[in-house]
């Protein structure tokens, strides 16, 4: 069928196809549909029903947070797009095709990869945590550890595991999960390749996270490369062994081969600085999948508003083309008040920053300009304007004390009003002041992750009566 003709252009819309629907592919289409709108059709394809948020299964097993889910359908459909379920099998990009695991053969003006990439075990005889599949694994460990049947713990790190803030939120979670529990003294050991903690973030940032790992009891072992667990040990590349009775490690990442679609170092897809393939015509590529080496969901989100801006541009808009200055942001969570952590890439010593006051808006755990807006605020009115993510600059001369006293003082009454609502038999809008905690503190205070479940349930059963 004929596209229609864009009115006012005499030109029919640009034909883009993103085959992924993580955090890249979802987000250049947000932005594409704001850059460029009836200029582009864009088909989603990806072979889920349901956008998980996922960094926040580390908070899973410890009941302070649940990953939201989002239906692809209702994004794609609210940002003018269509999802097919369905995944990439192939590319020709001389005929500007694709063809789907499912047969379908699909034309395509501009292709965006963003398919992510696949988790696989990375150190043998661990526990991998790779998200959500994991978090029963996970709850498991924490209770033979309740119970002293486990009383060491090493998490570990190797290089080919490409972020590393996740292994230090269960480490951090689990040792004040079992503090706050009166548990047997455990020791914890948190061995990475790194040469100190969260390297990446620079100075500043790893010396709040070294303190933190102190203040817990972790002990922290860089510059190692963890190889296998096996016989109480923690067996190192070197051939040196640490005490441990349980490992947990994160996994390493492995792009799956798609014929037709360019493999780098690692199978990783090499681009350039605008994310455009490299050797192929208007094909790109955002997200774990390429070359860069971190893979983080905030920088992955970056490359995808680059890619849109190309996008759109190549469906005649004008937009300004340019790469994309790299930032990493991340909310570490650690049991008790969240670290909010940011550094630029090219620069992450002079511009580290770290703390427990808020560092972007909406401060969720994924930090995309048009994503994270749509994540924080998909509840409300259907198409409505949400402001792009954007940092938060600490004020000079603030009193970390009295913005921390500040920052408190806003979560108890914000608890204080659930609390108030619940008392009275108002569920509904009890969970709702949950949902404004989580907004400004990542996850819940654990007693209220409890009451957030009675109150779910006493909300049903006031529903059915």
């Amino acid at each position: 069928m004929p596209s229609k003709i864009i009115k006012g252009t005499g030109e029919p819309p640009l034909e883009v196809v993103i085959a992924g629907a993580g955090v890249a592919g979802l987000e250049a289409l947000i932005a594409l549909d704001r850059l460029a709108g009836p200029r582009v059709r864009v088909e989603l394809i990806a072979p889920e029903q349901e956008f998980v948020y996922r960094p926040l299964a580390v908070a899973e097993p410890f009941r302070l947070a649940t990953p939201a889910r989002v239906p692809l359908r209702e994004l794609a459909e609210r940002h003018g797009a269509h999802h097919r379920r369905d995944a990439l099998g192939s590319v020709n990009p001389e005929q500007h095709t694709l063809q789907t695991t499912s047969g379908r053969l699909v034309h395509y003006e501009a292709l965006l990869l963003a398919m992510g990439t696949r988790p696989v075990e990375a150190v043998h005889g661990a526990l991998t945590f790779r998200g959500p599949d994991d978090v029963a694994a996970f709850g498991r460990l924490l209770r033979e550890l309740e119970s002293g049947e486990v009383r060491s713990v090493a998490f570990a790190l190797p290089e080919r595991a490409q972020w590393p803030l996740p292994l230090y939120e269960l480490a951090l979670l689990s040792a004040a999960h079992l503090a706050a529990r009166g548990a047997a003294p455990i020791a914890w050991k948190l061995v990475t390749h790194e040469h100190a903690p969260l390297e990446a973030f620079g100075e500043r940032a790893s010396e709040e996270v070294a303190e933190l790992l102190q203040g817990a009891g972790i002990e922290f072992v860089g510059s190692r490369q963890p190889h296998l667990a096996k016989d109480g040990l923690l067996l190192l590349e070197d051939g040196d062994g640490l005490e441990a009775e349980r490992v947990v490690a994160l996994p390493e990442l492995q792009v799956p081969y798609f014929p037709g679609v360019p493999r780098g170092p690692g199978g990783f897809i090499p681009t350039d600085a605008l994310g455009r393939v490299r050797g192929l015509r208007s094909v790109y590529a955002a997200g774990d999948a390429t070359t860069f080496p971190i893979k983080q969901g905030g920088l992955a989100a970056q490359q995808a508003d680059a890619v849109a801006a190309e996008l759109a541009a190549l469906a005649g808009v004008p937009v300004e083309r340019r790469p994309p200055d790299l930032r990493l942001r991340a909310a570490l969570l650690t049991g008790s008040a969240p670290r909010f952590l940011r550094a630029a890439i090219d620069d992450p010593d002079t511009t580290s920053t770290a703390g427990r006051n808020v560092l972007w808006w909406p401060p969720g755990k994924i930090a995309a300009r048009h994503l994270a807006p749509y994540l924080a605020g998909r509840t409300g009115v259907a198409g409505e304007a949400l402001t792009p993510l954007d940092d938060v600059e600490p004020l000079l001369g603030e009193d970390p004390e009295t913005a921390e006293m500040d920052r408190r003082d806003a979560l108890e009454l914000t608890l204080t009003m659930a609390d108030m609502d619940a008392t009275s038999g108002d569920y509904e809008s009890a969970l709702g002041w949950l949902e404004v905690v989580e907004k400004l503190n990542v996850t819940l205070p654990p007693e209220y992750a409890e009451r957030r479940d009675e109150w779910t349930r006493a909300r049903l059963r006031s529903g059915a009566e």
